[in-house]
């Protein structure tokens, strides 16, 4: 487990670096780097090779128990063909290689959540094996939108508003689909066998669920402002706000005995989690505001940083708070105190930035002052602090236990 969480850190350190790589070519003249490619392989990294592995390492490892059978192979397998894609998206953009390797990897990937279905049946029924059985079906239903891509560019219709929604369907699932109620099950999980008092009932779970139905409805509202569709998509983000408020009352119950049981740096990481998440919430109920929809949709800052609020300050914090409790990152050592903070730093100062100038755009104010170049600055913290905890996860590999192995 812990190899492969390395991997996968490792997979988080390359996306990294090319994000502080894509920020650079607004700084300085890069012939070389072609944009678009070396974004695909950005956002396939990312997503396929950090924050699928991480969330289903993240997910088995809550029992503590040795990984099933077959399962650490198959996960190989995955992320060897994220490395394809590392290789053939700078090289020859979405072609023959990559769109296999993509293929490929999305196969493997059916059988993954299959086994980790099997292995939470005996999580409750109505806590924390409902969470994570949603979050897999969430997670096969977003892959439909990939499916599509090949029939409607078959038709001729690459480029057309139908080409657009579904690699917004396979997102937007994603996003508010698999992550999101893989880290609801997670943290379920951690609370049932910790004995602590939180647990969503049926009425705050379906409330999440049809809330991420009816807000795929912004993603049609890019090309089809109807009234229909946005009123949809408000009544999706109202859902959605409170589900949130009833999930937040019922983690604030337990709040004294989350303190008692979690480090200083697992509160932390799970302290940018959580305001990350009521970030995300309400940005997506702000947009219900017919203005804000207007400017969430046309302003690339926002589309960036809501992405990044979900992967990095989500999801990523999540999974090093995880990674604190298994004793994978030793939060004793100065090095990873000082990678972590530079990590959220990054994160935090980049989000702000983001937001900032978008806003300033929406205003009509233009650019502020050496804004790359401070982007980039700030940008060059996530992959010098990811890098760091590679560096002390290998330091400490020979001390790894074969448990842990």
């Amino acid at each position: 487990m812990r190899r492969h969480f390395l991997i996968a850190l490792g997979s988080l350190a390359c996306a990294a670096s090319i994000g502080a790589l894509l920020r650079l070519i607004y700084v300085m003249d890069l012939p070389w780097l072609v944009f678009k490619p070396w974004l695909h392989a950005h956002s396939h990294v990312a997503m396929l090779g950090w924050v699928f592995p991480a969330l289903l390492l993240t997910l088995l490892g809550q029992d503590d128990r040795k990984p099933p059978r077959g399962f650490l192979g198959w996960l190989s397998a995955s992320q060897m063909m994220v490395l394809g894609m590392l290789v053939s998206f700078p090289l020859q953009g979405y072609d023959t290689f990559s769109i296999t390797f993509s293929i490929l990897q999305m196969l493997i990937s059916y059988v993954l959540v299959g086994i980790v279905w099997i292995s939470t049946a005996h999580w409750p029924k109505s806590g924390s094996r409902r969470l994570v059985r949603l979050a897999i079906i969430l997670q096969v239903i977003s892959t439909l939108g990939v499916w599509a891509m090949g029939p409607i560019m078959t038709h001729g219709l690459a480029g057309t508003e139908w080409y657009y929604w579904s690699i917004q369907w396979f997102l937007h699932f994603q996003f508010n689909g698999w992550f999101w109620f893989a880290a609801l099950a997670i943290g379920s999980r951690w609370a049932e066998r910790h004995g602590v008092d939180v647990r969503l009932d049926g009425f705050t779970t379906a409330l999440w669920v049809v809330s991420a139905v009816f807000t795929y409805a912004l993603a049609i509202a890019w090309s089809e402002r109807l009234p229909l569709v946005l009123a949809i998509n408000t009544a999706g983000v109202a859902l959605q706000f409170w589900a949130a408020w009833r999930t937040l009352l019922a983690m604030r119950r337990a709040r004294l005995q989350v303190l008692v049981k979690t480090t200083r740096w697992m509160r932390i990481l799970i302290g940018v989690m959580m305001v990350s998440m009521a970030a995300k919430v309400a940005a997506q109920t702000a947009v219900s505001i017919p203005t804000v929809t207007n400017m969430a949709l046309t302003l690339r800052n926002y589309v960036i940083g809501f992405i990044h609020l979900n992967t990095l300050g989500a999801i990523t914090a999540l999974m090093f708070a995880h990674a604190v409790m298994r004793g994978w990152f030793n939060e004793r050592l100065l090095l990873v105190r000082v990678a972590i903070g530079l990590f959220i730093s990054g994160f935090a100062l980049s989000e702000l930035l983001l937001f900032l100038q978008g806003t300033l755009f929406w205003a009509g104010l233009g650019m502020m002052p050496g804004y790359y170049t401070v982007l980039l600055g700030f940008s060059m913290l996530l992959p010098i602090g990811v890098g760091s905890l590679l560096v002390h996860m290998l330091a400490m590999w020979p001390r790894s236990t074969s448990h842990d192995e």
